[in-house]
Parts: structure tokens; sequence; C-alpha cells
């Protein structure tokens, strides 16, 4: 799992190829490893749409990067990470910020997030559900993210006969097992 996106490909004592794959609508003729990616990962942008949390494709990119980079970004799966207390910042390098040398900010991503409550509660309230706290409304979009993830896996495994319970998920990158575990 990288930034904006997560890879994923199977492998069951030798690598799985594919002579053509279509990618954002150009199709590619040529032999490749078979990965599918998916646009769900900790700079994928957060939204709410029409009731609904949507993750992505839009990314928050490396620059400016989500809230907590202190960069003036969005918000983002990072954001919705750290808000849920996944993310501690003691623990992470002080690499953010104009200089690049401070932490991330949660303080940010709590307020970019109290602002989108406000859109989100404002919804529910219209439509006689109750509010919804922060950490519901960054789980909620977590929950999105990861069922993002999961197609791909299915695509590869369940979709071609495969069971799922006879595989080891190998998680990697910025975010892979805090979502893989998930």
């Amino acid at each position: 799992m990288g930034g904006t996106s997560t890879d994923v490909s199977r492998y069951a004592g030798h690598f799985e190829h594919v002579f053509e794959t279509t990618t954002a609508g150009v199709t590619i003729q040529a032999p490749q490893m078979d990965v599918n990616t998916v646009a769900a990962g900790g700079g994928s942008r957060l939204f709410f749409r029409s009731g609904m949390f949507v993750v992505g494709p839009e990314s928050a990119g490396a620059t400016p990067g989500p809230v907590c980079y202190r960069k003036g970004g969005l918000l983002a799966v990072t954001d919705a990470n750290l808000m849920l207390g996944r993310l501690v910042p003691e623990y992470f390098p002080h690499i953010f910020g104009p200089n690049e040398n401070e932490a991330l900010d949660a303080q940010a991503t709590e307020e970019a997030f109290q602002e989108l409550a406000r859109s989100v509660n404002e919804y529910t309230s219209q439509h006689g559900a109750a509010p919804l706290s922060l950490d519901e409304i960054a789980s909620g979009f977590i929950d999105v993210a990861n069922e993002a993830m999961c197609r791909p896996i299915r695509e590869l495994t369940q979709a071609r006969g495969y069971d799922t319970k006879n595989h080891v998920l190998a998680c990697f990158g910025g975010a892979g097992a805090q979502h893989g575990a998930h």
C-alpha cells in the first residue's frame, strides 16, 4: 500500500502474468505481472457526497499531502488513521511542515474532521439519523477504503475459484499493516 494506491497480486509458487491490461482507459498489450491497482491509499482524499463517504480516486499527493503533513493539504486516509489513534505523532520522524522539521499535526486533522462533521451531521439530521462522532466518521472512511482494497483481492482469488483461506495476506508499504489487519 502506497501513498494513493494499493497494489494487489497473487503468488502461488510462481508469478502470474497477463498479456493485456487496460489502465485509465488505455489498453496495453505486453507481458506483465498480474497486479491490480485500486485508488485507495494513505493519500486518497475523503469526501462526503450525497450522504455517502467517498474515498479517492483523487489524491492529496505527497505535496501538499494530507492535512496532518502541515502543508495546507486535504483530508485523506492518513488523516483518518491519525484521527483514530492508529498513527502516533511522537513515533514519527519530524519531517513535516514547510521546513520539514515538525511532527504530524493531530490538531489540524481533528479540526478538518470537525468541519467535515458539520456537513455529515447536517445531512444526517435532515434524514432522521443520529449525529456521528468524529471517530465514527473517520472509521466510516476507513471502512470504505478497506472495502475498495478488498475488491482486487477478491478478483484475484475468489473470482478465479481460489479459496482465500488457503492464502497468506502479506502486507507492506506505508499503511499496509494497518489496513491488512483491519
